[in-house]
């Protein structure tokens, strides 16, 4: 017999429904043999189990009317969405025909918005879990006092108060001077705001507990090698290299220094290795640019072009091939190239001068990959500045892994 979970009736087993309420019926049967004992027993259980199924179907049915409701709420988003951005492509449209706005340099600072806002996000979880690894490294009695100051001055900058919330860490580090996660972070936020000195004290302090920190390793490297001391730029990004061979930023910033020195061949494998890791149109440029200074104007040329392919306002990109074609007698394609540098960036002295240039006239050569800063100022050079903020994006992004161990002091 099947038992009814609504009215208890029992059912012949061939029945679907039940006979007294038409209720749908669970498979709940007693064989002819079970006791009539056990089964008045069991059956304050029986009715328990019953109410349970109910009390489940209940809910499962609350639950998909839930679904079905987010589900019509998400198509409706969608479908504002959509028309949303119709009417925004419209009155683009409108807006561009009638010229009032550039359609590239829309996009453009569309995709910049995107990204700033993905590297806050970012930027927000590193803090977070930087501070996680401050307060487990934190060596002292006054461990309440020092945790609220890591939060508060983490909380800072991550809301963009970078000063104030360095002086708020700055004070923790009066509680555990030699905490190095604690270090390199203040060292870290001050080589963003450019200031060597403090970054590079910081810094330092960190390789003294903790020697090979990967994250203070890179960025001394990167300080060393602008202010010139490239053998001491070149030790520290080799250790970064040894401790991190995955590192985009190591590889760039050594192969850039050796480029400087003149060591092409070692500069190209590292450059090479950076571009294999991000293959991004200012790589192929600083590629190609090495190769040109080695006198390989086939591979150069392979490089640049990709680097135009990648991105039409490279500028520099297309100087530079404008250049290869003058060299080799190409004149009408490097005028191309040179007028199309020029309409990008009529403010670069080296795109007037090859606009104007008549065949057989030499050129000026802008400087070797490797000449310019790695750390962003203030007023950087238009030619310099999408270096650095391909430096940048890799600084910004990049998690040094938690300290286990500090030396005995």
């Amino acid at each position: 017999m099947i038992y009814c979970q609504r009215c208890k009736q029992a059912n012949p087993l061939e029945l679907e429904f039940c006979e007294a309420c038409g209720t749908r019926l669970m498979l709940m049967v007693r064989p002819r043999s079970y006791p009539p004992a056990a089964e008045a027993m069991e059956r304050t259980l029986e009715e328990h189990l019953l109410e349970r199924i109910s009390a489940l179907e209940a809910a499962v049915a609350r639950a998909n009317e839930r679904f079905e409701k987010l589900l019509d709420l998400a198509q409706q988003q969608a479908t504002g969405s959509f028309y949303d951005h119709m009417m925004v492509e419209a009155l683009t449209e409108i807006l561009t025909e009638n010229g009032e706005i550039d359609h590239d340099e829309l996009e453009h600072r569309w995709r910049a918005r995107v990204a700033r806002h993905h590297e806050e996000v970012i930027e927000r979880e590193r803090l977070d879990e930087r501070c996680a690894i401050i307060i487990a490294n934190y060596r002292g009695t006054e461990r309440d006092e020092f945790a609220e100051f890591v939060i508060e001055g983490t909380s800072l900058i991550s809301a963009g108060h970078l000063r104030r919330g360095l002086r708020v860490l700055e004070s923790a580090l009066i509680l555990d001077a030699n905490n190095p996660e604690l270090n390199f972070t203040v060292g870290e936020y001050y080589f963003h705001l450019s200031d060597a000195t403090a970054a590079t004290t910081y810094l330092g302090r960190t390789l003294g507990e903790v020697s090979d920190h990967f994250g203070a390793r890179l960025m001394l490297g990167l300080l060393a090698a602008d202010e010139g001391e490239l053998e001491t730029a070149r030790e520290h990004l080799q250790h970064a290299i040894a401790l991190d061979k995955n590192s985009f930023a190591a590889h760039y910033g050594l192969g850039r220094i050796l480029a400087r020195k003149g060591q092409l061949s070692e500069a190209l494998s590292h450059l090479k290795r950076a571009l294999s890791l991000r293959p991004t149109p200012e790589m192929h440029y600083l590629v190609g640019r090495a190769y040109w200074e080695q006198g390989r104007a086939d591979q150069a040329l392979k490089h640049l072009q990709k680097a135009v392919r990648l991105d039409p306002r490279f500028d520099a990109a297309l100087y530079n091939l404008g250049l290869i074609y003058w060299q080799t007698n190409r004149t009408h394609e490097a005028r191309e190239h040179f007028r199309a540098a020029y309409e990008i960036n009529p403010r670069d002295s080296h795109y007037r001068v090859a606009v104007r240039a008549q065949a057989g006239d030499e050129l000026p050569t802008p400087p070797a990959p490797g000449e310019s800063t790695l750390i962003r100022r203030r007023k950087a050079r238009v030619s310099e500045s999408r270096f650095i903020e391909l430096l940048w994006r890799d600084l910004t992004t990049f998690s040094p892994a938690p300290v286990t161990s500090r030396k005995k002091s």
